[in-house]
């Protein structure tokens, strides 16, 4: 897991991420973004879900999200870079208090394999106001 420096959820705990380069899939950028803020490679990447933010009432910024999980990975963590610190985390020890609200909801679907499309709406504080459920077909 990554605990953001700087930017958009700054002080938050997450799971790495970022945006898309100009010609890139999404399952590239997910493999360049964890090994740019991680030192960590994923190998065997698999399309989890997909997540939707909207913060209609604050300066954050919109964004949609394609989740992969990893079979395997090469490298070695990297605890500190100017984006983020990246942290090993244990299953029973996430960090939810210190993570966006909407994580509890989506992160033990992942977590349990279940596909998952939502979508998240924030409030002018950053606090979730409203989840809706999509199909994840």
């Amino acid at each position: 897991m990554i605990e953001k420096r700087r930017g958009q959820g700054a002080g938050k705990w997450n799971v790495p991420g970022g945006k898309l380069h100009a010609g890139e899939s999404e399952e590239a950028a997910a493999i360049r973004e964890c090994e740019e803020e991680t030192g960590i490679r994923p190998a065997a990447v698999t399309l989890a879900g997909r997540l939707e933010f909207y913060f209609p009432e604050s300066k954050s910024w919109d964004n949609t999200c394609a989740v992969f999980t990893a079979e395997a990975f090469t490298g070695t963590l990297v605890k500190e870079s100017e984006e983020c610190f990246a942290h090993w985390v244990k299953l029973d020890a996430i960090p939810f208090d210190r993570m966006w609200d909407d994580d509890k909801l989506w992160v033990p679907l992942l977590l349990r394999g279940k596909p998952f499309h939502r979508i998240y709406t924030f409030d002018a504080h950053d606090h979730m106001a409203a989840e809706e459920i999509r199909d994840p077909a």
